[in-house]
């Protein structure tokens, strides 16, 4: 078996994130994985999403003492069980 070469190891977390994307209104859904540089999150209509999107994301952050975080992210895969995001700083673009 081959040796994680991520960046920032994932959990096995699940944690609730309001989930803001374009126009939609936001939904509530939970996260399969996360990490300090993304997470997972278990829809049961990825279809929805389009790689590269940005979206925002709220939730109580258990990496950080369960602080309120709002974080920015680029939707990175899609499957059929959900969708991975990566976090991006604003002030990066």
């Amino acid at each position: 078996m081959s040796e994680n070469q991520r960046q920032h190891p994932r959990q096995i977390l699940q944690v609730d994130v309001e989930l803001r994307f374009l126009e939609d209104d936001p939904r509530r859904v939970k996260t399969r994985d996360i990490s300090q540089g993304g997470l997972f999150m278990r829809l049961s209509n990825s279809e929805h999403y389009t790689m590269g999107e940005m979206v925002s994301l709220s939730y109580k952050n258990p990496l950080q003492e369960n602080r309120n975080t709002d974080k920015d992210g680029i939707i990175v895969r899609l499957t059929d069980d959900g969708i991975a995001v990566a976090f991006i700083e604003i002030a990066d673009f």
